[in-house]
């Protein structure tokens, strides 16, 4: 098994807006702004972008002074000066700067957004990948762990507890303790000794240092991932940026009450439509945070009249103050998470936003927004998800028969093949037999109970459920034997189960993309970035 491409709709938890958004895209076209998997989408994209107008100089001297202090190399510095042509555009993601990169599928979004960049510059079109640090948010809790996995599979949780300067700061502000060091060996004992391993464990040391914040640390890292690719790195939380953004936080506040109500029905349209709303619109909402003593707390309306507003749960404030604070000091504020997307577009000509399942949701919520500040909404290109296996892993598929989507099935389904495999070769095929032999016997009674007495259907019916749960519940009986009896077939089960599906995850979800480049070298990169395409997406299953 080298690589297999399987639509979301094969994948477990795949919501059914990610499933219609990447195979069925007409049912929910009029959520966003064309196919990414169109040509079209993308010469239509770059004619409206053509009359949008941000700040490219001062974007361009920000993106110098922070990739200078990520580590950057000239092939960041090359595309960073690339967005000084106003003909160029970005293609986008971000991700929250976890500890030591966080679940795999951050690696899978920036590589997602390198593809795009580069076949739309295969194209004709001028891009450049551009990686949005998720500083601002305060779920500290979300990004301070991680996962491993030990030689048998078993996840291995690694965290560092940080120092926070208040119980509510941005995570951007927070500091690694020094017990990072010891979190650094811990994951250097559990992965094997080789090159791979040298290479990421000599760069996670140079990045996850006591005393950086998470912001530098995860930065730093994956401008060592990502530098030969020339991945522009962009921390939000910079005065310049929110200087730059400060007109959208002023407007947002003025017509409040607006951009609720435009939010509401959004989410009202996408659950009537079948969908899910993925963030609740409170009727106070503002879409700001603030900082209060180092604390990013939410800004609330009063009653929604738009003339008092709440900061946390004790203070009250005018429109007029929070304006002049906004003017005067535009740092302490930041968007909430609908509000985000319109942040980073109006700042970055962007042309392609890589989008996550969740992301996906509520950029279909957020759209609303962007008519009301004359700007174009990018079009959202679905990372692609990668299901990771190993040669003893694909060993053991091999022996028992079975594949990554019989894990994901779950254990009773994949306990049942290795048990039949092992215990007895055409074991299930006679379970199957037996079952389908008594499904034709009650199907000729039903013929004759109809003719006879139709009043003994219900009886029959109710027999038929007694004799499929005793089968069911034999073949669970005799599968658990089989297992009982067999340490090794009961240590293979569990290790494919926490190979492919830890802890009920997708893989990509839970084990930090570290496990893997630590196993096999920054080589598995590339090999990640040959299998994306650039008109579809889906989830790959790859042997490595």
């Amino acid at each position: 098994m080298e690589s297999l491409l399987l639509p979301f709709s094969q994948v477990p938890k795949s919501s059914k807006l990610l499933v219609d958004y990447a195979e069925r895209h007409e049912n929910v076209a009029r959520f966003y702004n064309g196919s990414p998997f169109s040509a079209e989408t993308y010469d239509r994209l770059k004619q409206q972008l053509q009359g949008f107008q941000t700040d490219r100089k001062k974007l361009v001297e920000v993106l110098l002074r922070q990739n200078k202090a990520f580590g950057a190399g000239s092939e960041t510095f090359e595309n960073i000066q690339r967005l000084s042509d106003q003909e160029t555009l970005a293609v986008v993601t971000g991700q929250q700067v976890g500890l030591f990169s966080g679940p795999a599928f951050t690696l899978y979004k920036a590589l997602t957004a390198v593809r795009v960049s580069q076949s739309l510059n295969a194209r004709g079109m001028k891009t450049v990948p551009v990686f949005w640090l998720a500083s601002e948010d305060h779920d500290l809790e979300e990004v301070a762990q991680t996962y491993t996995l030990n030689d048998d599979y078993a996840p291995i949780h690694l965290h560092d507890p940080g120092e926070r300067p208040a119980p509510q700061s941005p995570v951007g502000r927070v500091k690694l303790t020094e017990g990072v060091a010891g979190v650094l060996d811990q994951l250097e004992s559990l992965l094997p000794p080789g090159e791979g391993r040298g290479h990421v464990l000599h760069d996670l040391r140079l990045s996850y240092q006591p005393g950086n914040t998470w912001s530098q640390a995860f930065a730093q890292f994956l401008t060592r991932l990502f530098g030969r690719w020339g991945v522009i790195l962009l921390d939000p939380m910079d005065d310049m940026v929110h200087r730059l953004a400060a007109p959208i936080y002023q407007k947002v506040l003025r017509q409040a009450g607006e951009f609720r109500s435009l939010l509401q029905e959004r989410s009202a349209d996408l659950v009537n439509a079948g969908y899910h709303a993925q963030v609740h619109i409170a009727e106070d909402s503002t879409l700001l945070f603030a900082q209060r003593n180092g604390n990013r707390l939410p800004v609330r309306t009063s009653n929604g009249n738009g003339k008092e507003f709440f900061i946390g749960e004790d203070q009250t404030t005018s429109i007029e103050d929070l304006e002049s604070e906004i003017r005067d000091w535009p740092l302490n504020f930041s968007a909430n998470v609908l509000l985000r997307p319109l942040v980073q577009d109006s700042l970055l000509p962007t042309i392609a936003y890589v989008a996550g399942p969740s992301e996906l949701a509520y950029i279909g919520q957020a759209q609303v927004l962007y008519s009301a500040f004359g700007r174009p909404v990018p079009t959202a290109f679905p990372r692609c998800g990668f299901t990771l296996v190993d040669r003893r892993v694909e060993r053991w598929m091999e022996k028992y028969q079975v594949g990554v989507e019989d894990a994901w099935l779950g254990q009773d389904h994949l306990t049942q093949l290795i048990a039949s495999t092992a215990f007895s070769e055409g074991w299930s095929e006679r379970f199957e037999q037996t079952e389908r032999g008594l499904a034709e016997l009650l199907s000729r009674l039903r013929k004759d109970i109809e003719v006879v007495d139709p009043t003994l259907l219900d009886t029959l019916n109710h027999a038929e459920e007694k004799i499929q749960f005793q089968v069911e519940r034999l073949k669970g009986k005799l599968t658990r034997s089989v297992l009982s009896r067999s340490e090794v077939l009961a240590r293979h089960q569990q290790s494919l189960l926490r190979a492919i599906m830890p802890e009920k995850e997708l893989q990509e979800r839970l084990v930090s993309g570290v496990y893997f480049l630590g196993r096999v070298g920054y080589e598995l990169l590339d090999r990640l970035l040959e299998q994306i395409p650039a008109d579809s997406s889906g989830h790959y299953i790859m042997s490595f």
